[in-house]
């Protein structure tokens, strides 16, 4: 049954049974989240509810989540898609054709997924999906087809020892296969005979997960911090510390003047990305990932019942807590007190987030209970919610609304795909993949006219300076409602829906009109041609288009220059600021997808 629905039947129940008006003054009393939590496990009308969806949700857990021909079916859909060059759209449906199979489907849909790879140049995805598909038992009779490509994506990167290796079994399978596979064995005798002499060389990777370090390592990572670490902050620099103030709370605020362009923040999320099921960026991360088993039958559920319009923020939340265990989430409960390091990779810093509970009202709060006690009791074989994990859900279900951020990436032409071709920039797409923790980053308030700009890394965020920040001023994020975007009306009321509070930032106070509203310059016709230049730019290449950084390097010129001879807002600073921000996440992309 979908959450909503469920809820809605408990408070018809109530109302039935004459409950409801008492029930809402005695709740209303609660002054902690372990006494509502209390309150709705000792409450026979909210359990008796719960009852039959909670048993109903444990067999749909419990029924095989992996299926051979659910599997073959999207393997076959990929298929189509590889033989007409649509190689992301094939791997999309190699990725879910992995996700329910098992045994061979998933020997099979590797060694697809490893061929797409290949095409691509992509010789270490390749590899790993090659080895990946043998692990798995790919069936005997092809597997020349898999040492053949393995013996090229070895080739391609210089391992000559490896290549013959890989040839010489490819070889060696064909000819015991008999005639109907002759020019095939004259091809990769070939092979074997233009490589030489072969020179033996450090065998560095032997297995799938060897080869995945290797991926690992070539992947863009973040840039270093441009100064030196914060111990109270360790994912911050010496340029950021954190206050605390009466009107403001806690945030960061600079420790000296900060150029655009720096980079003094950068935070790894605590809890990986939520997907519609249990999906990994890679085996070590899969077979890192201990609260696997517990989570595996939930995801599915969770985003068929709902569990609320925010299926995501209790997926999360449930997420943390399996990942976290009871021990660490009971220590965070004795040490209420904030300390003096406020460190990204603790629970501690997570617990104590805030959740704006004073200003939730009391039905707000008896949902977000009822759902804590209901996504516990999946967790539980019983039934019967642990009160302490519940009460630790809860909690996130108020914080993570006001302070989970996005995991995103541009999705930009890769080279070697039959629609790389000069695709021009608008068509480049922003695609959110996850969502995660980062309760460093979440002491950032926000600003209608932010001055820093958030960067995904991978598992990593990082802020930007997008506009010269002071000695002393306060750091600056935009939540998502921005005034060149969004009138001011709007963004009031969507902040307070949310996020409880009134934004007061000089947009907001001087009513700053929209970017389309904006007066525009007169005098900076070289900045129009830059931004037009920058337009046309092609970023099929992995590296982006040569010009681009030096491009970059204009827009900051000209933003700092407007800073101090301009009365904004103006279209023209507008223009150059979100340009800086693109080229920032088109340069910390990782992954180069095909956009269809």
């Amino acid at each position: 049954m979908d959450f909503d629905n469920l809820f809605a039947q408990i408070c018809q129940d109530l109302k039935e049974t004459g409950e409801i008006i008492e029930m809402s003054a005695r709740f209303s009393t609660c002054s902690s989240d372990a006494q509502r939590i209390s309150f709705i496990l000792a409450t026979n009308t909210v359990r008796k509810c719960l009852q039959e969806p909670l048993s109903l949700a444990k067999q749909e857990m419990s029924a095989p989540c992996k299926s051979q021909s659910l599997s073959a079916s999207h393997r076959a859909e990929g298929n189509n898609y590889y033989q007409k060059k649509l190689n992301w759209k094939a791997i999309s449906s190699y990725n879910r054709s992995l996700l329910v199979g098992e045994g061979e489907s998933l020997a099979l849909a590797y060694a697809n997924r490893s061929a797409v790879f290949h095409d691509m140049a992509d010789w270490l995805h390749s590899l790993r999906d090659i080895q990946l598909a043998l692990d798995q038992g790919y069936p005997k009779h092809l597997e020349h087809k898999l040492r053949e490509r393995q013996g090229n994506c070895w080739q391609e990167l210089g391992h000559v020892t490896r290549a013959f290796k890989s040839f010489n079994l490819a070889k060696e399978l064909l000819a015991s296969a008999g005639q109907q596979h002759k020019d095939k064995l004259i091809s990769i005798t070939s092979k074997i005979r233009k490589l030489g002499d072969v020179m033996e060389v450090t065998e560095s990777m032997s297995n799938a997960t060897s080869i995945e370090q290797e991926i690992i390592k070539k992947r863009r990572l973040a840039p270093e911090l441009n100064r030196d670490r914060n111990i109270l902050l360790p994912s911050a620099s010496t340029s950021i510390e954190l206050t605390d103030s009466v009107d403001r709370g806690r945030c960061l605020v600079a420790t000296e003047d900060i150029p655009i362009d720096r980079r003094d923040y950068s935070g790894q999320v605590l809890n990986n990305f939520f997907q519609f099921q249990v999906g990994f960026c890679s085996t070590i991360c899969r077979d890192e990932a201990t609260y696997h088993q517990s989570e595996c039958g939930l995801t599915d559920l969770f985003h068929r019942t709902g569990v609320g319009s925010h299926g995501f923020i209790g997926l999360l939340a449930v997420r943390t807590v399996l990942k976290t265990g009871r021990d660490k989430i009971v220590m965070a409960n004795q040490q209420e007190s904030i300390g003096k390091v406020y460190d990204s990779s603790d629970y501690g810093t997570i617990h104590r987030l805030v959740g704006n509970t004073s200003q939730r009202s009391v039905a707000d709060l008896f949902r977000r209970a009822v759902m804590a006690v209901y996504l516990t009791s999946l967790m539980q074989p019983d039934n019967e919610p642990d009160q302490v994990l519940a009460t630790a859900v809860l909690r996130l279900l108020q914080s993570y609304p006001c302070n989970a951020h996005e995991i995103c990436y541009l999705a930009v032409p890769l080279p070697g795909t039959s629609r790389r071709a000069d695709r021009p920039l608008q068509q480049i797409q922003l695609c959110e993949i996850g969502s995660a923790a980062m309760p460093v980053l979440s002491l950032i308030n926000h600003s209608c006219d932010p001055n820093i700009a958030r960067v995904c890394y991978g598992d990593v965020i990082a802020i930007k300076a997008i506009r010269r920040i002071a000695r002393g001023e306060e750091l600056l994020d935009n939540y998502g409602y921005h005034y060149a975007v969004h009138e001011k009306s709007e963004r009031q009321t969507r902040l307070f829906r949310q996020y409880y509070f009134r934004c007061n930032c000089r947009a907001c106070v001087e009513d700053w009109p929209r970017y389309a509203d904006a007066p525009r310059l007169d005098n900076r016709p070289d900045l129009s041609e830059t931004v037009d230049r920058y337009v046309k730019l092609r970023w099929c290449d992995p590296d982006g288009p040569p010009e681009a950084s030096e491009m970059a390097r204009s827009f900051i010129g000209y933003l700092e220059a407007m800073e101090t001879s301009v009365k904004l807002p103006v279209q023209e600073y507008n223009s150059a600021q979100e340009i800086l921000k693109h080229y920032f996440e088109l340069s910390a992309t990782l992954s180069r997808h095909l956009v269809d």
